[in-house]
């Protein structure tokens, strides 16, 4: 099946630990009974979690709760930190940064706005970018994650390709923590997504699920067995790129006619530019409510998006669909028609069924999604 994130003792624990932190966060102050009955965990395991965070200061205990008849229970909250985590969405040539405490919530954000044409270049903005966030932030750094758009052997934190910049094979990773002296981890923009839907998200407890993130591009990643699936070559889950027309436009990767090239807000905007010359992409998204040559456009964009997710039902059967990124923010009606293409025209009538949703989306998602990358690796190392 190609490479997958490794699913071991070690991941477990991590996992756990994120799902048990990513509780608490969400329904604090709340009882270890009550993790117990959102989780499938045991109350032992729970117990010897919740002791571990308690030592390691990620979190408090506070006054008992409310009994229901036998000992009050003890009640569980986020503990204040001054451990911070930085994470670098390089997705566009306009980099994003936030900040965040360990718990995920954002504390600072800025941004990188000078050009880069070569690699040296794009490892100059990132650590500029990385200084400026360094030098706001009091308290320690703990690690930089980065997400970026293109190909990514993740392991080695090396990005093959990365077609929107025209740049090929960067060892991020090793030239960050050369530079920096800090932990880095690289990761595909779209595959960062989803891992935070399975560590915070949508997908917390789900086995199988696809992602598709579409905006000025389109994008996807598998999540199979708790797993995220890469590859042989770190293409897996890549269905931005599947091809949708044979005589279609170019595409950022050099072929013709794939999704992202037919679908994707890039492929729009150059549409509707024709209408109007000077449209910006801001003023795309906010003309599709009142402007119906713009609707049509985003229709059309959906249809497409549709079939590509129908195909990737038919091939590999998930339980769940997540749809995040602009596109859908900003065009809702595209989500009620892959909605009505799946249940209509799915081979089975269980396929037909299959789970789609739309999961939260914002600016900062892509930098924050970064930032967790490196917040679930440290989740088992912290001391």
């Amino acid at each position: 099946m190609g490479n997958t994130t490794p699913r071991n003792s070690k991941w477990m624990r991590s996992y756990n630990r994120a799902l048990i932190l990513r509780l608490i966060r969400l329904h604090q102050p709340v009882s270890r009974v009550e993790l117990a009955k959102k989780t499938s965990l045991t109350k032992p395991t729970i117990s010897n979690i919740v002791n571990e965070l308690k030592e390691e200061g990620l979190i408090n205990e506070r006054e008992l709760g409310v009994s229901s008849g036998g000992r009050r229970p003890i009640m569980l909250e986020l503990a204040a930190s001054d451990r911070f985590v930085i994470g670098i969405d390089a997705t566009q040539r306009k980099l994003h940064g936030v900040v965040t405490n360990i718990h995920g919530e954002l504390l600072d954000e800025a941004w990188h706005d000078e050009r880069f044409d070569t690699n040296e270049e794009f490892i100059d903005a990132i650590v500029a970018l990385y200084i400026t966030l360094n030098d706001r932030t009091k308290g320690d750094i703990i690690g930089l994650g980065v997400s970026v758009h293109g190909m990514v052997e993740a392991g080695d934190g090396v990005v093959l390709f990365a077609p929107r910049f025209h740049l090929h094979d960067i060892p991020l990773k090793h030239e960050l923590e050369k530079r920096l002296g800090q932990h880095v981890f690289v990761e595909n923009d779209v595959r960062t997504l989803a891992l935070g839907e399975l560590y915070f998200g949508e997908a917390i407890g789900i086995e199988e699920f696809f992602y598709v993130y579409a905006g000025y591009g389109i994008g996807g990643a598998y999540v199979h067995a708790g797993e995220l699936i890469d590859g042989k070559h770190h293409i897996a889950g890549e269905i931005g790129h599947m091809r949708i027309m044979l005589d279609g436009p170019i595409c950022s990767c050099g072929n013709r006619g794939c999704l992202e090239a037919v679908a994707g807000e890039r492929a729009i905007l150059n549409e509707a530019r024709q209408l109007a010359h000077d449209l910006t992409l801001d003023d795309l998204r906010d003309s599709v409510s009142s402007n119906q040559d713009v609707q049509k456009l985003y229709e059309r964009a959906g249809e497409y998006i549709g079939i590509a997710t129908l195909n990737m039902i038919h091939l590999l059967n998930p339980g769940r669909i997540l749809l995040g990124g602009p596109l859908f923010n900003y065009a809702p009606d595209v989500v009620t028609n892959i909605q009505e293409r799946v249940a209509q025209t799915a081979l089975t009538l269980d396929a037909r069924q299959t789970d789609i949703r739309v999961v939260p989306w914002n600016v900062s998602q892509g930098a924050l999604g970064a930032a967790a990358l490196i917040t679930n690796e440290m989740f088992g190392e912290i001391q």
